[in-house]
């Protein structure tokens, strides 16, 4: 509904960059311009990207401006970012395979990890076998750190604020 909202809205201003972003990259396939372009609408508006349908059209028109004058530059480092991210694949493929193999070592033993915490060992327990389960805690500290390792302090700090705002909708916050 939102992004109808806004592509109807980036129409009707003439923002054909921003309207062709929000056709390209929303609607179940938020890409991270197609977040970017809806953050940069609500910040022009002064509103959280929630809030976004309760604007009048005016004023969402008028964000839409802004954001088209922005949309440029808003693009040119989308593409710098997936540049240096293939950069550094590249770097990474040219390098020999132990140099990189902690990556996919790590994924694997954690993947063997999770697996018997949450299938072997109940199963094992269930036919009576006696086992000694992994700690979650060290577990779960294991895989954040793998996860700051390897995909930056923002996946965690991500994971963080939704693991939050989980338990806030559990509370009823």
């Amino acid at each position: 509904m939102l992004e109808a909202i806004l592509i109807t809205a980036a129409t009707k201003v003439g923002a054909p960059i921003v309207k062709s972003i929000l056709q390209n990259q929303v609607g179940g396939k938020l890409g991270q311009i197609g977040g970017a372009v809806i953050d940069a609408i609500a910040g022009n508006a002064g509103v959280t990207p929630a809030d976004l349908p309760k604007l009048t059209p005016k004023e969402l028109e008028v964000a839409i401006k802004a954001t088209e004058a922005q949309a440029p530059e808003m693009i040119a480092l989308w593409a710098q970012g997936l540049s240096g991210q293939f950069d550094l694949l590249k770097a990474e493929q040219a390098e020999a395979w132990y140099q990189s193999a902690w990556r996919w070592g790590w994924m694997y033993l954690l993947a063997v990890f999770w697996t018997c915490y949450v299938l072997a060992f109940p199963v094992a327990e269930a036919i009576g076998l006696p086992v000694e389960r992994i700690d979650p805690a060290i577990l779960l500290t294991l895989t954040t750190w793998f996860i700051s390792l390897y995909m930056g302090g923002h996946t965690v700090k991500a994971l963080g604020d939704s693991a939050i705002a989980a338990v806030n909708s559990w509370r009823g916050k």
